[in-house]
């Protein structure tokens, strides 16, 4: 059984982390304890999210858990990115070391890698649990 949202976010672009089943699980509930407060993707084309933009947020399943607001957004190259985003993404030992290595395995994996790639670094609040 789906789990029920408000109304008001049922249009919302949904978010999904990780590779796997199991890891998105692992990373929804770094985003609901408060550890992942950050997030990147590559520049892509279709738009860039501002500030104040909100997302649903889905766990392994695809299953609706949170909704997150942006609360910055900014565009560096891969190579640009500092200790303190890698810090506010939450995951692994929080390391600009492990983020670089999962960052750059995550897109290489879509053949989409290059040390000057631009990322668009988005920082979010969760505004609302489910």
């Amino acid at each position: 059984m789906a789990t029920a949202i408000p109304q008001k976010y049922e249009h919302l672009e949904r978010w999904a982390f990780g590779d796997t089943e199991q890891q998105a699980d692992e990373v929804v509930q770094l985003i609901l304890n408060g550890t992942k407060t950050a997030t990147c993707s590559n520049l892509d084309g279709e738009g860039i999210p501002q500030a104040g933009d909100l997302f649903l947020v889905v766990d392994g399943k695809g299953e609706p858990v949170c909704a997150v607001e942006l609360t910055a957004v900014e565009m560096k190259t891969y190579d640009q990115v500092d200790e303190a985003h890698a810090f506010a993404e939450g995951e692994g030992d929080r390391s600009l070391a492990h983020w670089r290595k999962e960052l750059q395995r995550f897109f290489e994996e879509y053949d989409l890698f290059s040390p000057d790639m631009t990322l668009v670094l988005m920082n979010f609040k969760v505004v609302d649990k489910f």
